[in-house]
């Protein structure tokens, strides 16, 4: 049910509809940013690997949108459930960095002269029940155009038909499902793009290459890699799979030793580990076995890669890993003169409201930081209602799923908040593809950090 506006006020910015939490059991979950959407990614999925969030029940996709309102909606993690697992990371306040974006906007026209309406909803990523009443209460309940970074986005883009912006855990949708726009692009979209950046590096000049991976799923991913690296002429020698059930870590430790083995005594000096598997056994396998092969190591899924650094806290094995980033560092991004503007305004309504910027990647303060990302919700807000506000203008006044989809698709060479320079959409394709940058892994701050341009 939809709440009436209200003035500015303690605790609730220009516009805001109630904020409810979604009515279901509450447990256990996760969080996101860029290293905390890969620790969001590794505890739900794994929790969740036998199911999704059931569906809700479907409702008009054309819905929200007024001559003068857009009602948006708003999902954010209970973190405070989250805490009998571990996680202890605080990204800041949602509500109050949405809020404060939303309020700001309005006060200066809106999106295409119409106010945006905001509705929030807490939701427990590790509860399917909650992630479900989450979707229906902001599709049904509460008719929302566009929804801002759901975890479990199906629901939303398949179920209802509403378009999504950085949505987190996505599964396989179908091509009629309304599109979730984003600034990263999946990983067998950005494959050839990061492999060619590496080539130009000269990282593979003069090297025998293997390619490992170690789940069937990652199989399409491998057959991307290979056409990238024939039409790179990049001499591929051996290609291996880790066939052995994750969780034996036992037997997959010696699955991965017999291909080292192969791989050493076939000249093999650079592994390419392929998809969220290929990323992580390899480094995990070779510190169990003391392996004394250290080949240079390229993983083309980053986000998986930051997620085993995160656990593993140091690994010897970690110092030869390549990999690559279609977004540039939370730390970079927050040095956007943009992203410091959304600081400022945030700050500005919620002065009480810690905000700790985020620490230079290389230092050894990252590390020490690791739970402490308020800045989180700032950058959030600032580019994914960035990213909505850009492709709602570009659609005119006849706001619709079909114009909306049409007018992203149709974005070339625009910036961002925090976006590292000009992106590109294209028909057919919600992420964008911009620059990469290259990572190698800093035992100092034990994170993957920016590559020196000499580095191969």
């Amino acid at each position: 049910m939809k709440g009436t506006p209200h003035a500015t006020g303690e605790g609730r910015p220009s516009g805001q509809r109630v904020e409810r939490r979604a009515s279901a059991v509450r447990c256990t979950g996760t969080r996101r940013s860029l290293s905390s959407i890969a620790v969001l990614a590794t505890v739900v999925g794994a929790m969740l690997a036998t199911g999704t969030a059931p569906a809700g029940a479907s409702s008009p996709a054309d819905q929200g949108v007024t001559a003068k309102t857009i009602n948006v909606g708003f999902p954010y993690v209970d973190f405070a459930a989250l805490k009998s697992l571990g996680v202890t990371i605080n990204d800041g306040s949602f509500p109050h960095a949405y809020g404060a974006m939303v309020a700001y906007m309005n006060a200066h026209g809106g999106v295409d002269g119409r106010q945006l309406v905001p509705s929030y909803v807490e939701m427990n990523p590790a509860v399917p029940a909650s992630a479900a009443a989450a979707c229906t209460q902001l599709t049904q309940d509460d008719k929302d155009f566009i929804v801002i970074a759901p975890i479990f986005p199906d629901c939303y883009q398949q179920d209802h038909g509403t378009p999504v912006i950085a949505g987190s855990l996505p599964g396989t949708l179908p091509k009629s499902a309304a599109p979730d726009f984003t600034l990263t692009p999946p990983n067998a979209a950005l494959d050839p793009v990061q492999l060619a950046t590496f080539a130009k590096r000269g990282v593979f000049k003069g090297k025998k290459v293997a390619i490992f991976y170690g789940a069937d799923s990652d199989a399409p991913e491998v057959k991307v890699v290979q056409s990238a690296l024939k039409k790179l002429g990049v001499n591929v020698v051996l290609t291996a799979e880790d066939s052995v059930q994750a969780t034996d870590a036992v037997a997959s430790d010696q699955a991965v030793q017999s291909i080292a083995q192969r791989f050493q005594s076939a000249g093999v000096n650079v592994v390419i580990g392929v998809g969220g598997s290929g990323s992580t056994t390899w480094p995990r396998a070779l510190k169990d076995n003391q392996s004394t092969y250290k080949p240079q190591y390229i993983v083309t899924d980053n986000s998986a890669l930051i997620s085993y650094v995160a656990s593993a806290k140091g690994n010897p094995y970690l110092d030869n890993i390549l990999s690559a980033s279609s977004v540039p560092s939370t730390y970079a991004q927050w040095k956007d003169p943009a992203m410091q503007k959304c600081a400022a305004i945030v700050h500005k309504a919620y002065p009480s409201d810690t905000i700790t910027p985020p620490a230079n990647p290389t230092s050894a303060q990252a590390a020490a930081q690791s739970t402490d990302t308020t800045y989180a919700s700032v950058e959030w807000a600032c580019q994914y209602l960035g990213i909505f506000a850009k492709i709602a203008n570009a659609a005119g006044k006849n706001l619709t799923v079909a114009s909306f989809t049409k007018a992203g698709y149709g974005l070339k060479n625009v910036t961002f908040p925090g976006s590292g320079g000009a992106v590109s959409f294209g028909p057919g394709q919600p992420y964008a593809i911009g620059p990469v940058q290259v990572l190698v892994y800093s035992p100092t701050s034990n994170s993957m950090v920016p590559a020196p341009s000499s580095t191969k």
